[in-house]
């Protein structure tokens, strides 16, 4: 595990990259995140195929769910929206945990779940890329 940047603080967004995906979570403080994982404690992405898009709010050791994965705060809407108080921020992810999450790759996925509890407002860059380039592949193939 490698922290790139500075340390985390409470109520940051902390971006783990994947190599092919970028995991994000609410750092809550004490060294805990809240995110969003597969129902029986399987990796962040394998829910996607094999729990019917079912996926649990969590609260776990930042250690643990970085393991040796690279990791950065990255609060990378706050000069454009509104950021919740800490305190706020911390109270709003930890009422998230053990909830019931219905994953969508592009609608519903990790980054809209962290940025709705900094910003109130779900975006996800990485999935508007994965559609832009799924369109300009699927073009690509219409002109062959």
């Amino acid at each position: 595990m490698t922290l790139q940047g500075r340390k985390p603080k409470a109520g940051d967004l902390i971006e783990i990259d994947r190599g092919f995906y970028k995991h994000w979570s609410v750092y809550v403080g004490d060294d805990y995140i809240v995110h969003i994982t597969g129902l029986t404690g399987m990796p962040d992405w394998s829910f996607v195929s094999s729990s019917n898009g079912q996926a649990i709010v969590k609260k776990e050791p930042l250690k643990h769910v970085v393991g040796k994965c690279n990791y950065r705060v990255n609060n990378k809407y706050d000069k454009t929206r509104q950021v919740y108080p800490v305190s706020e921020i911390i109270v709003r992810a930890n009422n998230e945990v053990d909830k019931l999450w219905t994953y969508h790759l592009f609608a519903k996925n990790c980054e809209h779940f962290a940025t709705e509890i900094r910003y109130n407002e779900a975006q996800s860059d990485q999935a508007y890329t994965a559609v832009a380039v799924i369109m300009v592949i699927g073009f690509l193939i219409l002109l062959i």
